[in-house]
Formats: C-alpha cells, structure tokens, sequence
C-alpha cells in the first residue's frame, strides 16, 4: 500500500500528548498550548512576513492540517487542508510597556484553539506602540514538541530573506515510525529493563498527591484567565549560579538547581501546613533525537511530532532544608534515571499501550490533576535562533506554558544571549498575582 501524502499518522508519543491536551480540557482550560516569544528591537516588514509563513505552510502542510480522531486501527491522524494557507494575526498593543505584551499572550493562551477546528501552530505579531514588535508562535503540543520551535524560526528567516520564486516550497512530508527507529538503536534489553523500571517509577509516581503552590480546592471545571509573570537574572549572576552548581554536582545544567528552588519555593509559601507530608514532584522532559539529526531520520528541517519523554524527580519535604544538598539529591535522581535508560523505557511503554487509549487517558489525568506539583521545563539556550530575526535585532526570547487546576502554576525557564529569563503562567483563580510574583521573587533569590 502507498504513502498516503494527503495525512499525518499521529505517533505513539503524539497520542499520549493528546491524553494530556484531552486532560487538560477536561478541567474547562484551553489545551495543552506553548507560545514562543521573540521581542525585537524594531519594526518587521509584515508584508514578507506574511508571504513567508505562508510558504512555509505549503512547506510544512501538517501546521494548517485538522485532528481527526479515527477510530480504526491506523488511529487519529492530520488531515491536510489543501489550499489552506498559513496566516499572520497582527495586533496592535495599546501600550509599549512588557505587561501590555505579556497580558496579550495570556489572552491568546486563555483561548482555546481545538486542533480539530483549527490550525495546531499560529502565528502573531504584536506592534508596541513607538518601539519593536513581538513575534509569538503558538501551538499545540500534540503537533511538535519545543525542540522545533528554533528550527521552524530559522527556516522563516530564511523564507524571509529568499526573494527567489517558490520552486522549492514542494510540501515535505514527516518521516513516519519515529518512535520505532529511535527504540531500535538501543539494545532489547535495555529496551526492555528500561521499560520495567519506567512502570515501577510511575506507579510509585502515582500515589498520593503532590505538594502544590495553591491548595486542592480549585478541581471545577471553568474557564480561565491565564497570566504571565516574568523574572531575569543577568548574565554575570547566571553565570556565577553556573559556577557554584559545577562545583557542588560536577554537572553544568541549571535544570536541577532552578527546579530544586522551584520546589523550596513551594514549602516556603504554599499553605501553611498543607504539604507537610505530601511529594514535591515534576516531570522532566527528556529530548530523544539521536545522533542523526533534528528529524532522527537524517532529513533536514524541524521534526514536526513528539520525540520527548517524560521522567518524573521528586524530593519529600525533609529533603528541601539545604539547596546545594537538594540540588545534588535531585542530579542524583537524573542520573540514576538516565543510567536505569527510564525516558527511552517510557517511550517503549507508550508505544505499548498506544493501543489502550483508556489506559493512557487514566495515567494522564491522574498525573496531570494529583501527581506532579508544578509544569517545570528548563530549555538552556536558545542564541541558536540567531542575532536577528526577519532583519531586526532580537533583544530576547522565552517560552510560556499552560497551566491548569489544581496546579495553578507551569514555570518555563531559557537562556538568551546569557540571561536567565522566568516565565510563571499561574491562573489567578488558584494562584493571584502578589503571591506568583512573591514566588518567583522568592526563586531567584534562592539562586542568588
């Protein structure tokens, strides 16, 4: 039977991403979306912009295409949308200070934007009045995970700068079983031992419920109105933070360090008494591109599906006392998982129970609504995306999360050009705004 050029097969990991998204609206908020945000120092011509993204959909046909939840044993799929073009929204911000462009993110991520109906990556540009603009790329993580994001901005610079005819804008079509090619470069018994303890560790993740900033009251389904709170710690003091993590865990990412003060920061002001003995949790995500490339195919360009995995760290509340014991409790715990190969055995789990939606629709709102006490990423940096964008200085960029309830809170952390830059999405409802900037003043104390 030919390749069927006209849709996308969800993978293994695109299906469990999709329990999450499903989760996620099943307590009345948006989906599981990401934004990327570049601020620039200046004005984009809009007019190449657009005709770039446009380009860049007949590139990329699966960015316009629609969720179809097939029932059969192929699965849900995209469904292309030929003729559909990718669009430019531009909006005009009635005030150039950074809370006029962090209130008009929060919007976009309070809307929900249902990848049956609608395109699964959007695309904004933000006019400050008299200064720069911002460029946000939003989307939902059941299309792509972040590692595409810095790719998919690069080759729309690229289609900026192209002024040739669109000879090479031939629809590339995404390299299919993925997950298949990635577990087969691991020998089957660390394939397999990988996925026992990958079972052994969620289900010991699964008990009881974690420590959280907010309390356990805010489980009702209603729709929110999300905001964003930011911090930045300079380049001099990021790198003094760097230091002093090499020399107490002989390792060089800020990942466990920011997360063990993510968590301290959670006993500090979380309800008095209300954590005492309760987990502090997050999962990890874990990128599994191999040595072939971005696409793990060998191809060029962004992978535009879900080749991560998710490894839970956790600490108890007599753990939390000294930071730089927590930090090397917390690397110790990483490594332990990486040598155990836990991320590749949760993807071999994942693809095992691909076949038992219900299963994995369980796991994910378990986890999702009790097990983990924050959304946490840590994404190093991202000076991959270059000095300028569409000609323009980049003055810096970030990431910004979803959250949910009971949570509240998903604290998204970047480098850029050496500075460390916080994003706290938090719902007002459960988390309100002196107390989300109290958290992540109290955070960047800690490391500091």
């Amino acid at each position: 039977m030919g390749l069927e050029t006209d849709k996308q097969p969800l993978n293994p990991l695109d299906l469990g991403l999709r329990c999450i998204d499903l989760s996620i609206r099943g307590v009345g908020y948006p989906g599981f979306e990401t934004q990327m945000l570049v601020w620039l120092h200046g004005r984009v011509d809009s007019a190449n912009l657009r005709r770039a993204i446009e380009r860049l959909g007949r590139r990329r046909p699966v960015i316009t295409a629609r969720l179809i939840e097939d029932a059969k044993p192929a699965g849900p799929y995209w469904q292309f949308q030929p003729g559909q073009t990718a669009r430019l929204t531009e909006i005009d911000l009635p005030s150039a200070d950074d809370e006029a462009v962090l209130t008009c993110a929060g919007g976009l991520l309070s809307t929900s934007f249902d990848p049956a109906a609608c395109d699964p990556l959007r695309f904004y540009l933000l006019h400050r009045p008299g200064g720069g603009d911002v460029f946000i790329m939003q989307f939902n993580h059941v299309l792509m995970d972040n590692s595409a994001t810095t790719w998919l901005l690069r080759e729309l610079d690229q289609l900026v700068q192209d002024s040739s005819a669109a000879a090479n804008d031939t629809p590339r079509h995404e390299p299919r079983f993925v997950v298949s090619r990635r577990l087969r470069s691991v020998p089957h018994a660390a394939r397999r031992s990988g996925a026992l303890a990958a079972i052994e560790l969620q289900a010991h993740s699964l008990r009881g419920r974690a420590a959280l900033l907010a309390s356990d009251q805010g489980i009702r389904p209603r729709r929110s109105n999300l905001q964003i709170a930011t911090r930045e710690i300079a380049e001099g003091q990021a790198r003094a933070i760097r230091a002093r993590v090499v020399r107490s865990c002989g390792l060089p990412s800020l990942s466990m360090a920011i997360l063990a003060s993510a968590f301290r920061g959670i006993q500090a002001l979380g309800p008095q008494g209300h954590n005492a003995d309760r987990r502090y949790m997050a999962g990890i995500g874990m990128d599994l591109r191999d040595s072939q490339g971005a696409r793990g195919d060998g191809g060029d360009g962004p992978l535009l599906q879900n080749l991560l995995s998710v490894v839970a760290i956790n600490a108890m509340p007599d753990k939390l006392a000294e930071r730089d014991e927590l930090i090397r409790y917390l690397n110790a715990q990483m490594r332990d998982r990486l040598e155990k190969k836990i991320d590749l055995g949760v993807l071999r789990v994942t693809r095992l129970f691909q076949r038992r939606p219900r299963h994995m629709q369980w796991v994910a709102d378990h986890m999702l609504r009790w097990s983990v006490s924050l959304w946490y990423a840590y994404f190093g940096s991202l000076d991959s995306i270059g000095e300028r964008f569409c000609g323009i200085e980049i003055e810096r960029a970030q990431y910004v999360g979803p959250t949910w309830s009971p949570l509240g809170i998903a604290l998204l952390v970047n480098q850029f050009h050496g500075r460390l830059h916080f994003q706290l999405t938090h719902d007002p409802d459960l988390v309100p705004p002196p107390l989300a900037q109290a958290y992540l003043d109290w955070i960047a104390g800690d490391l500091l």
